[in-house]
């Protein structure tokens, strides 16, 4: 029997087929041939399959299917969803900006995990969005860390982290250009902010054992 994870992305995978890939190769520049579409998402290269529509992800030994469903369905919704040679705006916003209804969750209930993860670890997390490419910005705000991650070469999103203390605990913000959602679904940026949380999570935990 198929997992409801297999059944969503076989869903998202015959969306994709039915779609013009000149028009998603077009509207994003992005790298292709005969066979494959190639996206880079958080300083890692995708491609796929331009007759099945499946993804892979190039690891040291070559392309192996990825199985990380964050990734997938914001890859599909990137290619299928984004409008018509999106643009940014240059302005940014929180998460509470874009959505369309107020029913969706708190961006808070995301972040607190990977808050207390992050917490006294600020060198490290300052490393792992260095290497994710990330710009290092400054911040009135005076967050101690602060960086401007590209998510895609074309879209990047803004990392806050204030540490926490006796009186206040730790705290993430994310903010989106105001134009995000003519490039993804306003559901898929929680796909976004989830798949990048746990990227910086694994790269901090794992200089601990460094």
């Amino acid at each position: 029997m198929e997992s409801n994870y297999e059944k969503q992305v076989l869903r998202a995978r015959t969306l994709f087929l039915q779609y013009d890939q000149d028009v998603m190769i077009d509207k994003l520049r992005l790298k292709a041939d005969a066979e494959y579409l190639y996206l880079t998402l958080l300083d890692r290269t995708y491609r796929i399959e331009r007759k099945s529509g499946k993804v892979e992800v190039r690891k040291q030994a070559g392309f192996t299917v990825c199985l990380d469903y964050q990734v997938v369905m914001i890859l599909y919704d990137i290619l299928c969803h984004s409008k018509e040679r999106p643009v940014l705006s240059g302005t940014w916003c929180g998460l509470s900006s874009l959505q369309i209804t107020h029913s969706s969750p708190p961006a808070d209930r995301f972040t607190a995990p990977f808050g207390r993860v992050f917490s006294g670890r600020i060198q490290k997390l300052d490393a792992a969005c260095k290497e994710l490419k990330g710009k290092k910005l400054s911040t009135p705000a005076s967050a101690d860390v602060c960086y401007q991650i590209p998510l895609f070469s074309f879209y990047p999103v803004i990392f806050q982290f204030w540490d926490g203390d006796e009186e206040f605990p730790p705290k993430i913000m994310l903010l989106w250009d105001e134009h995000s959602l003519d490039f993804l679904n306003f559901e898929t940026l929680y796909y976004v902010m989830g798949h990048l949380l746990e990227r910086l999570k694994k790269s901090v935990v794992d200089k601990d054992f460094h």
